[in-house]
């Protein structure tokens, strides 16, 4: 009985070693909370006390606070991370920015707030500061109380619409059954139409984020030194940082994304002229060309996260935007250039016992009424008698785009495939025999 006394606890204190052997440690420390744009988009990192520099697009609006909150190491993604929902403390004061050879420059926190507008393709987003910010979150408020207010009106339009639906199915069945004329009344509810849905507003991709302040920091290539100082014009222990503006290399370049028809969730792309796209020619292809932009690896992958590793000698294509309106030049040996449109497609999923999915031309008046494309691409159909197709890819205004040449070529299995296999296991074969004879003269 002793020994189970003093056998559970230990088992007890096991267990509980066990269960909270990964719980993260959080530390409460000043950060610098960022919010940078990345070439398509606006992502939000931040640099804990340990991370001496602060990497950010050039000549773009990034946006800083500053702030304490807890930090712990995450195991399982091998990232650190910041607890706000315990602990979030912004500071008001003052940033001073230094340049290498610059006074240093003293900026306040401005009252922000950013989105991106509807487009065809391109990237639309807008920074708006101070007065202007207000204005462009209260427009967004407008709107959304607009569509509310019409969601509210519509479902009491929807009730008396159904409530005198439901009076005249009454009294067409009621009427019907004593023998009366209910023509009149048919030709009433045949005429009686429901009322509209309210449309959400589409003038957003990304709605307004509510007005918040912050330094935003909009700098020239180059090196610079910030430091924080409170309100009381005291310096905050600890908040020296370096940060580095940088710019891309090579811009406007041209990518492919490549779509198999058979492969609707397996796309692959094409980053230069140089990456040959080799097939079997067993299903079509549906291309879509994109912008690229390219960037020094460790630059921006410290700016999307501040802990994060790159290469500083290596430099990587970054994707941006669908080319607006493009056209793709195809063309097919022994036959003139063909120009191919984009066209809008949908994915629907294989019938049968065959799992997959096959990617089909949409079709809005008929079974895809009231739904959106899957995606819009440009399709090449493949033969597999069509050793290879070239592919150029044109802007809106018939000019063709630097570095869009792409080569497709199709591989056909070849029948002597059983016959080469065994030519080159030959020398295994022969290693194998002559390594059995020695062993036998050894052994003997």
């Amino acid at each position: 009985m002793k020994t189970l006394r003093i056998a559970v606890p230990l088992l007890l204190l096991l267990c509980a070693g066990v269960l909270f052997a990964d719980v993260p440690v959080r530390e409460e420390q000043f950060i610098y909370s960022i919010l940078a744009f990345n070439g398509k988009d606006y992502a939000g990192t931040f640099a804990r006390e340990d991370a001496d520099t602060i990497y950010l697009v050039a000549d773009v609006d990034n946006f800083i606070t500053v702030r304490n909150v807890f930090v712990y190491f995450w195991p399982i993604t091998q990232d650190w991370k910041t607890d706000t929902s315990a602990l979030n403390v912004p500071f008001e004061g003052t940033l001073e920015l230094g340049g290498r050879e610059a006074e240093p420059e003293t900026i306040g926190m401005t009252p922000y707030t950013y989105y991106n507008i509807r487009g065809e393709y391109e990237l639309n987003w807008k920074v708006a500061k101070e007065a202007e910010a207000e204005a462009a979150w209260q427009h967004y408020q407008d709107l959304m109380d607009a569509y509310w207010k019409s969601v509210s009106q519509y479902y009491e339009r929807r009730a008396a619409y159904e409530a005198v639906l439901n009076e005249l199915t009454v009294m067409i069945t009621r009427l019907r059954d004593q023998g009366q004329d209910v023509s009149a009344l048919i030709e009433n509810l045949r005429e009686l139409k429901a009322p509209p849905e309210p449309q959400y507003p589409t003038e957003y991709i990304v709605p307004p984020v509510p007005v918040q302040k912050a330094f935003i920091l909009n700098l020239p290539v180059g090196e610079y030194d910030i430091r924080f100082f409170t309100e009381d014009g005291k310096i905050m222990e600890g908040s020296e940082r370096r940060i580095v503006a940088f710019r891309k290399r090579r811009a406007e370049a041209i990518g492919l994304e490549v779509i198999p028809g058979d492969k609707w969730t397996r796309p692959v792309e094409s980053k230069t002229p140089a990456s040959v796209l080799y097939i079997d020619g067993s299903t079509d292809l549906y291309v879509r060309p994109f912008y690229q932009q390219e960037y020094n690896d460790l630059f921006y992958e410290k700016m999307r996260k501040n802990d994060a590793k790159g290469n500083p000698t290596l430099m990587k294509w970054v994707r941006i935007q669908q080319v607006p309106k493009a056209r793709v030049e195809v063309t097919r040996p022994s036959s003139e250039a063909q120009m191919v449109m984009e066209e809008p497609f949908y994915v629907e999923q294989v019938k049968g016992a065959a799992l997959g999915y096959q990617i089909v031309p949409f079709d809005p008046e008929g079974k895809h009424k009231d739904r959106e494309p899957s995606l819009r691409a440009f399709h090449v159909p493949i033969s597999p008698d069509q050793r290879v197709i070239r592919m150029r890819v044109q802007d809106k205004d018939g000019e063709y785009l630097p570095s869009s040449e792409r080569q497709i070529r199709i591989i056909s299995i070849s029948r002597l495939g059983l016959i080469s296999l065994i030519l080159a296991a030959c020398p295994l074969i022969v290693m194998v025999i002559v390594m059995a004879r020695r062993s036998r003269r050894y052994t003997s």
